[in-house]
């Protein structure tokens, strides 16, 4: 939508991806470990929108192990400072994603 990533997106009049969603995180994702995060997480997506024709050289932040992320197989796209997914992660059950996304900020600022 601002143009930072070079990519198509299209809408559909169906969810391209809904419902409960399980992830692992790659080596790629930035965000600094904090103890406790457990090696699956669980997130929920619902998105009409698709991504056309991914990238291939994308860095991807996290690998599906169930749902749909982006490519069926990925979630997160990594680039720079950006974390651009599809999944809704919540602040529960040891994922402390909010406490992450400030030491990210906290770790860019300097």
């Amino acid at each position: 939508m601002c143009g930072v990533l070079d990519a198509d997106v299209a809408m559909h009049a169906r969810p391209q991806g809904r419902g409960y969603i399980r992830l692992r995180e790659t080596g790629a994702f930035p965000w600094p470990k904090v103890a406790g995060v457990p090696a699956e997480i669980r997130a929920h997506e619902f998105h009409h929108s698709a991504i056309v024709d991914p990238d291939p050289s994308w860095v991807y932040g996290y690998d599906v192990l169930r749902g749909a992320g982006i490519d069926g197989k990925h979630d997160a796209i990594v680039y720079k400072n950006l974390v651009a997914g599809y999944a809704h992660l919540r602040d529960v059950g040891g994922v402390a994603w909010a406490e992450r996304f400030v030491a990210q900020a906290r770790q860019c600022k300097d």
